[in-house]
């Protein structure tokens, strides 16, 4: 046999491989990738995320496939892993996580679903409209119940320091809700803005010298610096509220939706896109019962006691 003919039987055996190699690397017709955006790295974020998974998976076994991308509270950061998703043709759907997530994806994906969690207001920031490939849970808080707790709480609380970053959109719609119902029980509120994590320090060491307690919305900035604000505030003795859950470390008092169920109800609306081939647009938008945490600890060491009123509406920790 020539030297000729061994060489293309070689090489023939050579093609057949990578063929078969091609194949079976390849994923099945049925196989599905979801691109997952997470703003920032935090408790709620976490929950919200870990509990879309966990459906993703019961729907979808060994079919379903993540791409994990956070964006470290960086929104150029968001941005650009949006660019890169919208350049990988084998994501067949999206999931973002907060609201900077879902504002980088809406401003580069127009071809495929985007599935959110943890937006306080998603038709304000006009996620919706004619045609919309976006859906998801919103996380907007009850807000007259939140400070109707406080109220119930610490009756004898007459100024309330609100600890924000005022250049996020889901922050400002809430601390304008959360000023309108101090107002109704005649509480003071001031403003304590921080821009970026780098300021959350001085913002919080302000506030706790001016206010007998210190609330907080559902804001990314504020959430990823939380240790530094819950040591100052706890240094100062000053009760602190936050408007979501699942922090370890926890307040005293805990308000806001359960993130790990809001990360499931997104991952069944994942679920009617993919397999029952329902728009995004068709399906209505999320919104989970708000739930009440009390840290029992918290409560001893700021010499607070639980109304009878509340026992019912609250949990414990």
């Amino acid at each position: 046999m020539s030297k000729k003919i061994i060489l293309l039987i070689v090489s023939l055996i050579a093609i057949l491989c990578a063929v078969i190699i091609i194949k079976r690397s390849k994923p099945s017709d049925d196989h599905i990738t979801i691109g997952i955006l997470q703003f920032a790295s935090f408790p709620s974020l976490d929950e919200a995320k870990d509990g879309f998974m966990e459906q993703a998976k019961k729907d979808f076994g060994d079919k379903i496939k993540f791409i994990e991308q956070n964006a470290q509270g960086s929104v150029s950061q968001a941005q650009a892993i949006a660019s890169s998703f919208k350049a990988n043709s084998s994501i067949n759907a999206f999931y973002a996580i907060a609201t900077p997530a879902v504002q980088a994806l809406k401003s580069e994906i127009k071809d495929r679903p985007i599935i959110f969690a943890a937006v306080t207001d998603p038709i304000g920031l006009q996620l919706r409209g004619p045609n919309s490939n976006i859906t998801g849970a919103t996380d907007m808080a009850d807000i007259q119940k939140q400070i109707r707790v406080i109220k119930e709480l610490l009756p004898n609380v007459k100024k309330v320091a609100i600890l924000f970053n005022p250049a996020e959109p889901n922050s400002v719609i809430l601390v304008k809700k959360m000023k309108e119902e101090l107002a109704k029980y005649n509480i003071e509120f001031h403003d304590n803005g921080a821009n970026s994590q780098a300021d959350v320090a001085a913002a919080t060491q302000n506030a706790v010298q001016n206010a007998q307690a210190i609330l907080i919305p559902t804001d990314n900035t504020i959430s990823s610096a939380f240790p530094i604000v819950k040591q100052i505030a706890d240094k100062a003795k000053i009760p602190l509220i936050t408007t979501w859950t699942g922090e370890k470390d926890a307040p005293l008092m805990q308000f806001g939706v359960d993130y790990i169920q809001s990360g499931i109800q997104s991952g069944e609306l994942l679920n009617q896109i993919i397999n029952k081939n329902v728009k995004p647009m068709d399906t209505e938008i999320i919104a989970p019962n708000s739930k009440i945490y009390i840290n029992s600890f918290e409560l001893k060491r700021l010499n607070i006691t639980l109304p009878e009123s509340l026992k019912q509406e609250v949990t414990l920790l």
